[in-house]
């Protein structure tokens, strides 16, 4: 009797704290509401985004489905030029993006989803392996720049993949850098970096990323979706004006 009455009152407790944190946002949403800008995501209005400071940049959130920069941008290429195209039907997603999977079923899109313990343990016995040359469309945004072993997402990408097939990547770059920054480990690299660092970045990529690519065997495109959006719409839309917003995207070379 006591342990049940004890179950219940934990249970209400974690139900009264989900209700205080639904409140709470539902009163940032109101506060926020208004048609100065406009999230693509979720389609809702607001006079502003919330802003979330990361260590010395500032990214800004959807206040209703939490969506940043990077994801609005990429959303904005996705509806615009890959769902409901030909050959274009079979999805696997790297990482914990959520937003991104509902939406993709919102549009009928059900992908596989992978987290990047994929590829870290990739090898491990009690690793199960993908089926290879079947996806049209593999998505990692913000993920190359956690991973140990980015040459392994290179290889595991390009076996992933249909012929023809196209990996769209977006991670941390910075092209004023010649070369990829690796090893980010003491407070002067994190002060070097500035504010393309981020806590947990195990590398930042330079202006040579485009040839890694390319020399593991893709095609490669760098696309500033959001930029060709024009300056009205990027700034309606906030979907950022840094490096974090491009898109790479590499199709796979049937000849390679």
């Amino acid at each position: 009797m006591f342990e049940h009455r004890l179950h219940l009152k934990r249970k209400k407790e974690h139900n009264d704290h989900g209700k205080q944190e639904l409140n709470f946002f539902q009163s940032l949403v109101n506060k926020l509401s208004g048609n100065k800008f406009r999230c693509n995501v979720c389609g809702s209005t607001f006079n502003h985004f919330k802003k979330k400071k990361a260590q010395s940049h500032i990214h800004y959130r959807c206040p209703r489905c939490r969506s940043d920069e990077s994801l609005r941008s990429l959303w904005f290429y996705l509806s615009n030029e890959i769902i409901g195209k030909k050959n274009k039907k079979i999805f696997l997603v790297f990482g914990k993006n959520k937003l991104l999977v509902k939406k993709l079923k919102d549009f009928g899109i059900t992908p596989k989803i992978v987290g990047t313990d994929y590829i870290t343990p990739f090898g491990n016995k009690k690793t199960k392996i993908l089926t290879g040359n079947i996806y049209d469309v593999i998505i990692l945004s913000h993920v190359l720049q956690f991973v140990d072993d980015d040459q392994l997402v290179y290889s595991e990408l390009k076996r992933l993949l249909r012929p023809g097939g196209i990996a769209l990547i977006q991670t941390a770059t910075n092209p004023e850098m010649d070369r990829t920054y690796e090893n980010i480990k003491t407070s002067e690299d994190i002060d070097r970096l500035k504010e393309h660092y981020e806590p947990g970045y195990l590398r930042i990529y330079g202006a040579n990323f485009s040839k890694h690519l390319t020399k593991a065997g893709f095609d490669v495109e760098v696309v500033d979706y959001a930029g060709q959006l024009g300056p009205h719409a990027r700034r309606y839309y906030q979907v950022g004006r840094s490096e974090r917003e491009l898109i790479f995207i590499c199709k796979k070379n049937i000849n390679k």
